[in-house]
């Protein structure tokens, strides 16, 4: 490979611009999708079923409004509701003296879209607020809106918090924040740069794949720190001058970063895979994101630090001294460090197999949701799901007979029937249906009850039998993405290091983090859900980077434990710091799933950090000295 000899920072600058510039014109066009069909995809079996049958009817998922008890909401507001144009004229109201007030509204959008869902809740919020402050909002609608913005504003703070904390990190180890602060910008224009390549492929960001930015802060930093340990070893040890060293630096470590970039890469490539759409959205817009931040830093990360004072870049850090140490300890106790590590996961894996999953992903959203606190209320004054099974028959007579057996069970008692559709039925469980066995349990009822009684076809629809839906792809896609970027990244790996062995050795660290993970939420009584499952391919991607690193500089330095800590040890410890740093950012978020999210990935990658130090460098002393004995 062929390395520059002087950098061209001007026409690089000038190319950087125009593409900001041009990026920055498309993003207006992205937006955020946060409804169900986001994270299935519109040509999903269930969605287009969903579809289909809301064809024909608009009363499948109602907007509910229920008043406190005693209190009825006015006529003259219930015709201004049925008057807005996101509104049938189809309001079916059940009244019980003693009991607050329930009304459904029939929305004529799409109930389960977040843009129809939206508009609807926001006018009919409206009216609420000037005529019947008592009332308040629930159903499948407004859930879908009060989590989308919910989630939405969550991940714009946990954005800022993780560039602020990222920054002062970055400031106080080197002790200059002025650098890092211009450290952001590279970062900023690559995620940007990726962000617009994703939306010239889609127009819409599921929720899932709208955590990509804060998460590639992480990254994004990673390689800037890396070349700047680099540049400061150029100057301090080889006593180069700063240009000199710039350059220097850029050339030691573009290959560990190229490497470590494209197993990020093709992690989120493998995610990009899955069938279950939100996935595929993470994966595709993480692949696209890593590759921009990743051309950005090292095209323009040189630039800054030709043009920044010399002195940024020999100022004394603030943790070097304790590295040192390290080495000396890791020399001398390697083998009662090792033992302490082999208990530690035998302890981490007998508990990780007891831990349980979590089967009502609902409560990832929290329980003081609005639309979930007057659910409970209606299920309890009413026995009305929020969010009923929609029952299709082909035959409408089948319908009609279903409704008239009294001897269903009782899991299916409460059935109501849909307006002006004969051959659709609302079915209310008494269990929530959005946990998985009670959901398995309603629907075998009703397949038991629908048998005995020798009806026609049918077919299930609604947000629980789409929330199913996830459920099931999501066990398939787990099965088939986290074994393909494992794959992936060993074949990286093994291309990028030319050995066999050693991929082996830089991804040991990873399955290790991840046992002690799975150990302490069990240990702490935290079962794995979605948000684990999702974690763990990332974590493969994101925590080989400090292996691939400290690899390089083993190989540069032959093998000297103490110049390996002094060239990459700092950066290594940084890199994991200021990726911990930005998923930590997701503790200010009110959804319980974005806090599971970041504090699961943090506490992973604080695993990574523990073995790449303290273990990794072991097992390499130990496979120099059996390769020199042989």
């Amino acid at each position: 490979m062929k390395f520059p000899e002087r950098w061209p920072s001007f026409p690089i600058l000038i190319v950087g611009i125009v593409v900001t510039l041009l990026s920055a014109a498309q993003l207006d066009e992205l937006q955020i999708n946060g409804d169900l069909y986001g994270l299935l995809g519109g040509d999903d079996p269930s969605v287009l079923t969903f579809r289909e049958i809301a064809a024909v009817t608009t009363g499948m998922e109602e907007l509910l409004v229920i008043c406190e008890t005693d209190q009825y909401m006015p006529r003259l507001a219930i015709d201004k509701v049925e008057a807005l144009p996101e509104i049938q004229a189809n309001t079916r109201t059940y009244i019980q003296p003693g009991k607050s007030s329930l009304y459904a509204f029939s929305l004529n959008g799409d109930s389960a879209d977040y843009r129809d869902a939206g508009a609807a809740v926001d006018r009919v919020g409206s009216v609420l607020s000037a005529m019947a402050p008592s009332c308040g909002m629930g159903g499948t609608p407004a859930y879908i809106v009060e989590t989308h913005d919910r989630l939405d504003v969550d991940l714009l703070k946990a954005l800022c918090i993780a560039m602020v904390l990222v920054t002062l990190l970055f400031a106080f180890v080197y002790r200059i924040g002025l650098l890092a602060l211009f450290m952001m910008i590279p970062v900023g224009v690559g995620i940007g740069w990726g962000l617009a390549a994703y939306s010239l492929l889609r127009p819409e960001l599921t929720l899932l794949a709208a955590a990509v930015p804060t998460l590639l802060i992480g990254i994004g930093i990673d390689h800037c720190i890396h070349m700047i340990q680099a540049c400061r070893y150029a100057i301090r040890k080889d006593g180069l001058s700063r240009d000199a060293a710039v350059l220097a630096g850029w050339r030691r470590v573009i290959a560990p970063i190229s490497v470590a970039s494209i197993t990020t890469f093709a992690t989120f490539c493998a995610l990009a895979a899955a069938d279950l759409r939100g996935f595929a959205d993470l994966g595709m817009s993480g692949a696209l994101v890593s590759a921009g931040v990743y051309f950005s830093c090292i095209t323009l990360l040189p630039v800054i630090l030709l043009s920044c004072p010399e002195q940024w870049l020999t100022s004394r850090t603030a943790i070097s001294m304790p590295l040192r140490r390290l080495a000396n300890l890791i020399q001398k106790r390697g083998k009662l460090v090792t033992i302490a590590m082999i208990l530690l996961t035998l302890v981490a894996a007998y508990s990780a197999s007891k831990m349980e999953y979590l089967s009502d992903v609902r409560q990832l959203e929290g329980n003081d949701l609005q639309s979930r606190i007057l659910q409970q209320q209606i299920a309890a004054e009413y026995g009305l799901s929020a969010s009923p099974i929609i029952l299709m028959f082909a035959n409408d007579e089948d319908a009609v007979e279903f409704m008239a057996d009294d001897q269903r069970p009782p899991s299916i008692a409460s059935l109501v029937a849909v307006p002006d559709v004969a051959n659709l039925v609302q079915v209310h469980p008494v269990d929530n249906p959005f946990i998985r066995g009670n959901y398995q349990a309603v629907t075998w009822d009703i397949e038991r009850q629908i048998e005995s009684l020798g009806l026609g076809e049918w077919q299930l629809s609604g947000a629980p039998a789409m929330n199913a839906r996830i459920d099931e792809l999501l066990y398939a896609d787990i099965r088939f993405v986290v074994p393909l970027a494992a794959a992936l990244i060993l074949l990286v790996l093994a291309i990028g290091t030319r050995s066999i062995g050693l991929p082996f050795v830089v991804l040991l660290p990873l399955v290790l983090s991840l046992i002690w993970l799975a150990g302490g939420m069990s240990l702490a009584g935290v079962a794995a859900s979605v948000v684990t499952a999702a974690i763990v391919p990332m974590v493969l991607g994101i925590g080989v980077d400090g292996g691939v690193h400290l690899l390089a500089s083993w190989r540069r330095h032959d093998g000297d434990l103490s110049d390996v800590f002094a060239e990459t040890g700092l950066a290594v410890v940084v890199t994991i710091a200021t990726s911990i740093a930005a998923f930590g950012a997701f503790a200010i978020a009110r959804s319980p799933s974005l806090i599971q999210f970041g504090a699961q990935a943090a506490g992973a990658l604080f695993g990574c950090l523990l073995v790449t130090l303290l273990i990794l460098p072991i097992i390499l002393q130990h496979r120099k000295s059996a390769e020199e004995s042989s």
